[in-house]
């Protein structure tokens, strides 16, 4: 082991997901917490994107968020209580977060170096971008020093449970900084946050670009060997709607219950994608064998990946499974009818808006339904 990170070697699964709901990201860390405490499995390196939310860790309150509930539900803004170490930090678009789930026995127990093996890939991912930055004694995190004084550029939160890690890192590419004012951040009040976009301005690298570098310090830096993962699975939801027959042509989707070998849950038409076929096209395939209806498709601008629970899910015990789904929409004329596949489904309903988020049990369902909302009733 060097003083920064590991040198032993240790192997690995990097997986890049993309878009993440925080509350299945904390499903998803829990279950690759089980798996990689098996030492024959590989450590597991998770690099997303979240929705917007403050999370709190063991040691934040209520008080570290400065605005009411009503103010961040206005902005699509959730609060989340974790078992991180930390107080409240901000997590959403145009930050790179990085969850190392590593099992740390057998001679890498020694969570200081993790830290500053975290810190000194991000150190290095901002000098890749031409950005000075590096760290303050008594804080975690790395910082850069700007006209403004010290601002962070970079988080760490960790939870170590009989030396397995979760939780991880935050690195600034262009979030809204805006939302650091509406916390006290980490619990720090006289220093700032900033990002490589404020730093850089149109300079600044792609979430994209500054993802690739990180990857790289991270794996260099905790002595990686790198394994190969298999892409997720891809699927697609399609919201179908229409408007009542009833004289306030309120706005009503269509939910249907699963058989219990298919989960026994409520949902809108979904399905997985074959191969390469299409998304839009997968889309109307998926609407025709569930349903019998046609109607106008169109995208709601929103994928997101999760892990795939084979208990809730019905599926065998295997390797670790994860899928990405695509979002779309459908409008079908209000006397439309369905035609009910009994293979996957054994009933069906028009429901209000508020009823089909009653009914729905995944985040990702719920998110599309908000932004179908929004589309229709602004």
């Amino acid at each position: 082991m060097t003083a920064t990170g590991f040198s032993s070697p240790r192997p690995a699964q990097v997986r890049r997901l993309g878009v993440v709901l925080y509350a299945a990201s904390l499903r998803l860390q829990k279950a690759l917490a089980r798996y990689v405490e098996d030492p024959e499995h590989p450590d597991q390196i998770v690099i997303l994107e979240h929705n917007p939310v403050f999370t709190l860790g063991r040691n934040a309150t209520r008080a570290d968020i400065l605005v009411s509930d009503a103010f961040l539900e206005e902005r699509g803004v959730t609060v989340f209580e974790t078992d991180r170490g930390g107080q409240v930090t901000y997590h959403g678009p145009g930050q790179i977060v990085v969850y190392p789930i590593c099992n740390l026995r057998n001679g890498r127990e020694d969570v200081g170096r993790l830290v500053r093996g975290l810190e000194e890939a991000m150190i290095r991912t901002a000098a890749d971008f031409g950005v000075t930055a590096g760290r303050i004694e008594g804080l975690t995190g790395i910082w850069v020093e700007t006209p403004r004084g010290p601002e962070k550029l970079g988080a760490i939160g960790l939870h170590l449970h009989r030396w397995i890690t979760t939780h991880g890192i935050a690195f600034n590419v262009a979030p809204d900084l805006a939302a650091f004012q509406w916390i006290t951040p980490c619990g720090i009040t006289d220093k700032g946050v900033c990002s490589l976009r404020s730093l850089l301005g149109p300079d600044a690298p792609t979430w994209a670009q500054a993802a690739d570098r990180l990857e790289a310090h991270v794996t260099q830096v905790l002595a990686l060997d790198v394994q190969p993962v298999p892409p997720p699975s891809r699927s697609v939801s399609a919201l179908t709607w229409r408007r009542s027959p009833r004289g306030d042509h309120a706005p009503e989707i269509l939910m249907m219950l699963r058989q219990p070998d298919q989960g026994l849950w409520w949902s809108s038409v979904t399905g997985m994608v074959d191969g390469a076929e299409p998304l839009e096209a997968a889309a109307h395939r998926e609407l025709a064998e569930e349903t019998g209806l046609t109607g106008t498709l169109a995208p709601l601008g929103f994928t997101h990946s999760f892990w795939m629970d084979p208990a809730v899910l019905g599926l065998p015990p295997g390797p670790l499974r994860f899928n990405t789904e695509t979002c779309f929409q459908m409008e079908v004329a209000p006397a439309s009818e369905v035609k009910l596949s009994l293979d996957e489904h054994s009933e069906y309903r028009w429901c209000s808006m508020a009823e089909a988020h009653d009914l729905m049990m995944w985040d990702g369902s719920r998110t599309a339904l908000g932004l179908l909302r929004k589309l229709l009733l602004g």
